[in-house]
């Protein structure tokens, strides 16, 4: 459902550790962090090659940017990042912060507009000084912090100085990022976390560099004034950012920040490209074995292979969100690019197996069809629900015009199919107005647990996606009425693999088969070697085309014209919530008071535009042959679908055709009466393509009972 698609993307397009293109030269693995915790009061630049945090007027503001990172590996984790702070506050500051939220945790080593060095922790309301070292600092640009970690154990470092150390605090193996503190202007640069501590060889050893003890909380003796290196700089003379940065050190083997082993493909750095990949991975293997779950709890009919049927429904969860885009650019672009690689994963896995002399017959007795049969079925289904967005997809795999042209009816009838199947089983909902059972009926939740990893992809799934993700997919639960609780694991497994367990009710997601996947991905568009060694030139998937993202409020209706009240009540709730799907065949039933993209009308109101503007539009879509004397009949208009398929080009030139080629002209849809759906469905086709649309909800049926006539009235009266 589109609850369960658009807002996952809109959640996730800065979640992701990976960083965000504009900042990551600075900010590296924390560059993703500025886009979603930016305080008011506080702006973010790139100047001078610096990434800068300015607080022009707001005393005692502290502006913090946080990545979650858990526990440091066995092997140790360094944290090393080059700053700045320049202020006429000399309390001022810039560090690095290790917090843990849940417990109210902290631990800072900052440096101050007064050249001064000072760490501490907080537990709830309590503060530890640890150490201050006066004049440590040199404010020239070339102020560096280090933070190295064991599991339960931080060492803090400036310029080379061992600070202190902590082993006792809860914010060791929670967050870890950037504090700024009060007004002025704060760089940052080269932020790196390093998980790769092995020493390289004929590198010379540093000062401070070890791992710190695993007990006890020390702070060494200050130590005298370190030369001042850089071109000098101070903390008076104003707020601006520094003029001059020094040559940055060293890039470090992995600045990730994810624990653990194995591959990590980056995808250039792109954050949206990275959570579209891995989110498009994840949600076609998840999205298949909860297919099976809805089979196996709920015992659903499958008359046929059962492992066709459930990409079937994954791939209509997929192209969802495609369907019904947000008003976010980079959230619709997420989706759309998520469900490209939900697809082409079997694309790609399939020309793989053909390149290493493998056939579709090679597997006959597997009860899964072939990867490139997969691809077919699941890429005719996302290009029958949204062609415009998938046809670059279908014309760079080649698929033929005679399979695009099936891909239409094949998406209407597996969308039909499914929506009737669990209808029974289903909550009414704005996203699932199909729903046979009441909104607040009693059922089983979807429980989702992610496992800690030695893999890194494991990790960013446990670390970084797992709270937007786990949050979506607990909305099935709510969904659909389950007899049982559903628990998911994302998890290590040893074997490429997921599975649903029909036994225990359970899902199985094995990070082992995602980033297996994403390896080779990476391997085939960026040229990566096992996912790591970027080539030159990276390609990318094909690019889709730019999708109209129509707003989705509801329009109230207008109170009658002259009217006397209408037998029947047109704006009765009959528990149907307004939706932006459209109904499925065979359009009978209940129907919302309410509608997106269009203005419900009653007769009172319908009878003032026709005798108000000349240039109105009917439009029957009930298929009666007594209706409405100056409707046009086009039973057509209110058929399923998705307001992205073919039939909305077909629709909007048909409309335009009526209107005399006038866009602005006010199209009415009638359907045969208050149970009629199909009059909803074209007045929100209408809608979607920008048609200034309304819904006569009450139809043929209310038209009649006022007294009105129709057309089999008019042909007496001639």
């Amino acid at each position: 459902m589109r609850l369960r698609g658009v807002a996952l993307f809109s959640v996730l397009v800065a979640a992701a550790s990976p960083a965000h293109a504009e900042f990551e030269q600075q900010l590296g693995p924390l560059a993703g962090a500025v886009r979603q915790q930016m305080l008011q009061g506080w702006t973010a630049a790139v100047q001078d090659g610096w990434f800068t945090l300015r607080n022009p007027a707001t005393a005692g503001s502290e502006q913090t940017l946080y990545l979650s990172v858990g526990p440091a590996p066995e092997q140790g984790r360094v944290t090393d990042v080059n700053v700045v702070v320049n202020s006429q506050n000399p309390k001022a500051s810039i560090g690095v912060a290790l917090n843990n939220r849940a417990k109210k945790s902290l631990c800072l080593i900052e440096i101050t507009a007064d050249k001064s060095t000072i760490l501490f922790c907080l537990e709830g309301q309590n503060r530890r000084d640890i150490a201050t070292v006066p004049n440590l600092a040199k404010l020239d640009g070339s102020d560096r912090i280090k933070v190295v970690e064991l599991p339960g154990a931080a060492r803090f470092i400036v310029n080379g100085k061992i600070i202190g150390d902590v082993t006792d605090s809860s914010a060791v193996g929670g967050d870890i990022g950037i504090m700024a503190y009060d007004v002025g202007t704060f760089g940052i640069a080269d932020f790196s976390i390093n998980t790769d501590l092995a020493p390289r060889q004929g590198a010379p050893a540093q000062q401070g560099s070890g791992l710190p003890p695993r007990s006890g909380a020390t702070a060494p003796a200050p130590a005298g004034l370190p030369p001042r290196g850089g071109s000098g700089g101070g903390s008076g003379g104003g707020a601006s950012a520094p003029q001059t940065k020094p040559a940055p050190a060293p890039a470090s083997s992995d600045n990730s920040g994810l624990p653990g082993a194995g591959p990590y493909p980056r995808f250039g750095g792109d954050t949206l490209r990275i959570v579209s990949v891995y989110i498009g991975i994840m949600r076609s293997i998840f999205m298949h074995e909860f297919g099976h779950a809805l089979i196996g709890e709920l015992e659903l009919p499958s008359t046929g292979a059962e492992e066709d049927a459930v990409d079937i429904y994954a791939a209509l969860q997929i192209v969802e969100p495609t369907m019904y885009p947000s008003n976010d650019k980079d959230v619709n672009t997420m989706a759309r690019d998520a469900a490209t690689y939900a697809a082409l994963q079997w694309y790609y896995s399939g020309k793989v197996a053909e390149s290493r002399g493998a056939s579709e017959t090679s597997a006959w007795q597997d009860e899964h069809t072939g990867d490139l049969k997969r691809f077919r079925n699941m890429l005719c289904i996302m290009y029958g629900g949204n062609p415009s967005v998938f046809e670059s997809v279908a014309k760079h795999v080649g698929l033929e015009d005679r399979t695009k042209a099936r891909c239409a009816d094949e998406f209407n009838k597996q969308n039909r199919a499914w929506r009737r199947i669990l209808a029974p089983h289903t909550r009414v909902g704005t996203w699932s107005p199909d729903g046979q059972q009441p909104a607040n009926a009693p059922g089983a939740p979807v429980n989702v647990t992610f496992e800690r990893s030695s893999r890194k992809i494991g990790n960013l799934f446990a670390n970084n996606l797992s709270e937007a993700i786990s949050n979506n997919i607990k909305l099935l639960g709510q969904t659909y009425v389950l007899p049982r609780p559903v628990n998911v694991v994302f998890k290590d497994c040893g074997k490429l693999n997921a599975w649903y367990n029909p036994r225990e009710g359970s899902i199985t997601m094995c990070y082992e088969l995602i980033e297996n996947i994403a390896v080779m991905i990476s391997d085939i568009e960026m040229g990566t070697v096992g996912g790591e060694v970027a080539a030159k030139d990276g390609g990318r998937a094909p690019q889709q085309q730019p999708q109209q993202q129509p707003q989705q409020q509801p329009r109230q209706s207008s109170p009658g014209q002259g009217m006397p009240p209408s037998p029947i009540d047109e704006l009765a709730d009959m528990g149907v919530p307004p939706t932006s799907l459209l109904f499925a065949a065979p359009y009978k039933g209940p129907t919302p008071n309410q509608i997106f993209r269009a203005k419900l009308v009653t007769t009172g109101d319908l009878v003032g535009m026709i005798k108000n503007d000349k240039n109105l539009v009917i439009v029957d879509t009930s298929g009666l042959a007594d209706t409405l004397p100056i409707s046009y009949p086009l039973p057509d208009a209110g058929s399923d679908g998705s307001v992205t398929d073919q039939l909305q080009s077909a629709l909007d030139s048909w409309l335009l055709k009526k209107a005399n080629n006038n866009r602005g002209a006010s199209v009415v849809f009638v359907g045969a009466g208050m149970n009629d759906r199909s009059s909803y469905n074209a007045a929100l086709r209408a809608g979607s393509l920008g048609w200034s649309a309304y819904w006569y909800r009450g139809g043929v049926q209310a038209w009649v009972s006022n007294g009105l006539p129709t057309t089999s009235d008019m042909a007496k009266k001639n």
